[in-house]
């Protein structure tokens, strides 16, 4: 007899109707969010953070004044070169 009673009970249960499911929103998780922070990350460092480095590092002012033109050592030769230069300019 509990045999039938378990039949019956489980019949019971499958005629009951179940709510429809509610479809969920998706949402972006936890990993969603931090790829599209990257993402939005690497397009800002591509276009504005990288050339502005690139521009600093390449026309930045040397950290030691350099050398004064005129204490090279010339040839006398060139040194002749360089006189005439100069009175030729100075005309």
């Amino acid at each position: 007899m509990a045999d039938r009673v378990r039949v019956v009970s489980s019949r019971k249960r499958a005629g009951i109707r179940r709510p429809p499911k509610k479809k969920r929103m998706r949402r972006l998780g936890i990993l969603g969010l931090a790829a599209l922070a990257m993402l939005i990350l690497g397009f800002l460092a591509k276009r504005i953070m990288i050339p502005s480095a690139v521009h600093y590092i390449a026309y930045r002012a040397p950290d030691q004044p350099q050398a004064n033109p005129a204490s090279e050592q010339l040839t006398p030769d060139d040194q002749r070169q360089l006189d005439e230069i100069i009175k030729r300019k100075a005309k």
